[in-house]
């Protein structure tokens, strides 16, 4: 029997069975080898028991070193002198081993075909899984930013980030007053879906320019963040921004502790911006009276940024009361070119201030009892005959007078709990608390 040995460079001599294990424990058999010797020594105390040749072999010299000589040989009787390696049990079992190792060999070749085929498709399914992770909408968290902005290593800001608004239509006809600016935002709106459609229908033809930077001019609390929101969101549906979002920030925003920190805040919030809109709260304060004030620097990079052309997913409003805003404009020559959208937001009037009263109240289910609604516009009105306009709240200081009526009924209803349930959500004169407001100061002297 020839058995080709894989730590030898020829195959061996004749191999007798007891020689074979030397052989069995050298033939790569890929991970089946309990299984081969289990088999192989079934097959050898067969011929072992059939024949009595135990010390009979030849081996290969080189393989002596791995055989077990034995110490002593028993005596050769005549069968085992006569004997030949063309043995029938010999040749029984070389056909044999053959053909188990070639079975073998044939079923590791198949489990390998299998074990790559079960492999292949893996690789597709973590390609086509790759490919849904890559076409999937991301989350909100991923879509917008986090508000964080990093002056230095040691300074960072937190902005507010606004979110667009499903209905941002049906929320700004809910708004009261600013007709004037609704009228002027769907104008806007309406130049920017135009544009739009004839792309779309005529794309070779000439677009009207539509520019989106604005300001927004007017006291606190009268809707110019609330405004700003809707208009991000009524930008998004005509496809002139791709998100809506509105980052809001201030002088302090962009106000550091080193130099280079308003370069820095100032490439963070714009980049924030990006696909929404960047709203400047009382942008004047950028404008300092010092000549070295570092915010001036802020006003020159915007500059820059409204001036690239790359930058059109973008709207900058900047806000603040009129007169300054007026003279933060003039202070640059190519500043208020950049913001042809102007937009005024007057104080509300009484009978408008009363009316979102009733909005806010209905929000929380309350209802004025008759007599408190009496109180409470006779006190609002005299209220507002002695307000400073400078200082007026307008919806904002409506806000402040509903927080401390909420906490003097919820302080009424626990102290003394109605019997009747609904009797909660009534708003009775004795949660109608004063209200005082500093009077304008007179001037004295010149």
């Amino acid at each position: 029997m020839k058995c080709f040995c894989p730590y030898r460079a020829h195959p061996t001599n004749h191999i007798t069975p007891r020689a074979l294990p030397w052989a069995i424990s050298r033939l790569p058999l890929r991970g089946a080898l309990a299984k081969v010797e289990l088999f192989i020594s079934d097959r050898i105390m067969m011929i072992m028991r059939n024949s009595n040749r135990l010390t009979n072999y030849d081996v290969y010299p080189n393989c002596q070193e791995d055989i077990d000589t034995p110490t002593t040989q028993e005596p050769l009787n005549e069968m085992d002198a006569n004997a030949t390696p063309s043995d029938p049990d010999c040749d029984e079992f070389e056909k044999m081993l053959n053909k188990f190792l070639f079975e073998l060999d044939a079923e590791a070749d198949d489990d390998n075909d299998s074990d790559d085929e079960s492999e292949e498709p893996d690789l597709d399914d973590k390609d086509d899984e790759g490919e849904e992770e890559e076409d999937s909408t991301p989350s909100e968290d991923e879509l917008f930013p986090s508000g964080e902005v990093e002056q230095n290593n040691e300074l960072s800001v937190k902005v507010d980030i606004l979110r667009p608004i499903p209905n941002p239509r049906e929320e700004l006809d809910k708004l009261v007053g600013c007709a004037d600016i609704k009228q002027r935002i769907d104008e806007l709106v309406a130049l920017t879906k135009y544009n739009k459609m004839m792309h779309e229908l005529f794309p070779d033809s000439k677009q009207h320019e539509v520019s989106l930077h604005s300001v927004f001019l007017g006291h606190p609390g009268t809707g110019k963040t609330t405004v700003c929101k809707i208009f991000g969101s009524l930008l998004r549906q005509a496809g002139a921004l791709s998100k809506g979002h509105v980052v809001v920030c201030d002088r302090g925003t962009f106000l550091g502790t080193l130099w280079g920190d308003e370069e820095r805040a100032m490439k963070q919030v714009l980049e924030m911006a990006k696909g929404g809109v960047l709203m400047i709260d009382e942008a004047y304060l950028l404008n300092g009276k010092h000549d070295h004030d570092p915010c001036k620097l802020v006003i020159q990079l915007l500059m820059n940024t409204l001036a690239d052309e790359s930058q059109r997913d973008i709207a900058v409003v900047l806000c603040g009361y009129k007169e300054p805003m007026m003279k933060l404009l003039d202070s640059n020559p190519g500043l208020q070119s950049r913001f042809p959208n102007m937009f005024e937001f007057t104080d509300f009037t009484v009978d408008e201030l009363l009316k979102i009263t009733r909005q806010r109240v209905n929000s929380y289910n309350y209802e004025f009892t008759a007599k408190a609604w009496e109180k409470y516009c006779s006190m609002l009105t005299q209220a507002y005959k002695i307000r400073n306009p400078e200082t007026w709240g307008n919806a904002r200081f409506i806000a402040n007078q509903l927080e401390r009526i909420y906490i003097q009924h919820a302080t009424r209803c626990i102290r003394h709990q109605p019997k009747d349930k609904q009797d909660l959500l009534m708003l009775t004169p004795e949660d109608i608390l004063p209200i005082t407001v500093p009077s304008q100061r007179t001037k004295i002297g010149f």
